[in-house]
C-alpha cells in the first residue's frame, strides 16, 4: 500500500459509522462472539482470535471480560468513539475498558507498561495488545505493528474542560500534585536519549521517515539529528537560528512529552490520572518544560499552575523554538499530527 492509499484508507475509517454493538448486559459473557456477528469478513477474523481474559482489580469493572485479538479494524470501527473530534481513534469496548487503534502503538504500550505503578498518581493499565515489534513501522503499514491495545478507563475529566472555573487554591493544589509527579519522573535516569526501552525514539517528534537509527548519547547529537531533519524543508540560516536556543549540556529526564491539561484527568482539584503516554521517553530537560508551556495551548489557569511548578523567568526563546519544531513537524509529515 502506498502512502496516498494509506491516507485515503485512514480518512475512510475515521469517518465510517457502523451500527453500535449490542448492549453488554452480562459482562461475564465473552465479547468475542460480537465480532462474529458483523459480517462474513469479520467472522473469519473472529476465527483467528486469541482471546485474553481481563479480570479487574476493583469493583468498577465487569467481573470478567474476554478481550479479542482481531485481524481487521471493522469491529473496532463499530464501537462507541470517544474522541469524535478526530485524531487517533479511542473507543469504549466495554464499561471500564477502552481500545486505542489505527496506528502503530508499540511505543505507547511500552511506555504505559514502564510507568504503571511508578508514579504518585494513576496511569492507564494496559490489558491486552497486538504483538510488540522491534522495528519502526511505516505509517501506511500500521497494521503490521502494534495497531491496537486495550487499557483501563480511568476516572476523571480532562483538566482543560474545568480549569477555567478553578480558584487559585484549587490551581495551587493541581500544581503541587503535578510537581510531585515531575519530581518522581526525574528520579528515573538514562545514559541515552530515546525510548523507555533504551532504543531510539518511535513517535511523532521524530516521525517516519526521520526516525533515528539509535538512541542519542548526548544532547548535541540529539540536536544535530533535528538539524539534519529540518534542512530537508527549511533553509540553513533558519535551521541554525532555530536550534541555537537550546543548551547542549542539558540533563536527561524521563519525560511525558505532552503533559498538557487535555491529558491530565481530575476529580475536583485532585489529579486522578495522566493519559496519552505515546511520546514518553528520555529527553533533554528543556523538552518537557517547553511542551508544557506551548503558547498555542495556553489557557486560563494553566499559566498559574506553571508558575507554581516552574518559579522564575519564563524561558521564552526555548519555548518558542520547541513550539516551532512541533508545528513544522505537523505541517510536513502526515504522522506527526
Amino acid at each position: 500500500m502506498t502512502k496516498d492509499e494509506w491516507v485515503a484508507v485512514a480518512v475512510r475509517q475515521t469517518d465510517r459509522f457502523l451500527p453500535a454493538p449490542p448492549a453488554l448486559v452480562d459482562h461475564t459473557t465473552t465479547i468475542v462472539n460480537w465480532f462474529s456477528t458483523l459480517s462474513p469478513m469479520s467472522s473469519a477474523s473472529a476465527g483467528a482470535l486469541q482471546p485474553s481474559i481481563f479480570t479487574p482489580t476493583d469493583a468498577s469493572h465487569p467481573s470478567q471480560t474476554t478481550l479479542p485479538s482481531p485481524v481487521t479494524t471493522e469491529g473496532f470501527a463499530a464501537l462507541e468513539r470517544l474522541n469524535i473530534d478526530g485524531g487517533n481513534p479511542i473507543s469504549r469496548f466495554a464499561p471500564g475498558i477502552l481500545v486505542k487503534f489505527g496506528r502503530d502503538h508499540d511505543a505507547e504500550v511500552r511506555a504505559l507498561q514502564f510507568v504503571h505503578g511508578r508514579l504518585p498518581i494513576r496511569t492507564p493499565r494496559v490489558l491486552h495488545h497486538a504483538p510488540l515489534t522491534d522495528t519502526v513501522v511505516a505509517p501506511w503499514d500500521w497494521m503490521k505493528g502494534t495497531w491496537y491495545f486495550f487499557m483501563e478507563e480511568c476516572q476523571g475529566v480532562p483538566l482543560d474542560t474545568v480549569i477555567g472555573h478553578m480558584s487559585s487554591t484549587e490551581l495551587d493544589h493541581i500544581a503541587e500534585q503535578l510537581l510531585a509527579v515531575l519530581n518522581e519522573m526525574r528520579s528515573y535516569s538514562s545514559e541515552t536519549l530515546g525510548s523507555v526501552t533504551g532504543g531510539p525514539y518511535n513517535n511523532r517528534f521524530m516521525p517516519f521517515p526521520w526516525h533515528p537509527p539509535h538512541a542519542f548519547s548526548t544532547t548535541e547529537e540529539y540536536l544535530d539529528h533535528y538539524r539534519d531533519m529540518f534542512l530537508e524543508f527549511c533553509g540553513p540560516e533558519y535551521v541554525e537560528e532555530l536550534f541555537s536556543h537550546f543548551p547542549t549540556d542539558a540533563q536527561f529526564h524521563f519525560t511525558h512529552g505532552d503533559l498538557l491539561p487535555r491529558n491530565i484527568l481530575v476529580d475536583g482539584s485532585k489529579v486522578t490520572t495522566i493519559i496519552d503516554w505515546e511520546t514518553a521517553g528520555y529527553y533533554p530537560e528543556f523538552w518537557e518544560y517547553c511542551r508544557m508551556h506551548d503558547p498555542g495551548l495556553m489557557m486560563p489557569g494553566w499559566g498559574h499552575v506553571l508558575a507554581r511548578i516552574f518559579p522564575g523567568p519564563r524561558r521564552e526563546e526555548e519555548i518558542d523554538a520547541v513550539s516551532r519544531i512541533v508545528r513544522y513537524l505537523r505541517y510536513n509529515n502526515v504522522n506527526s499530527a
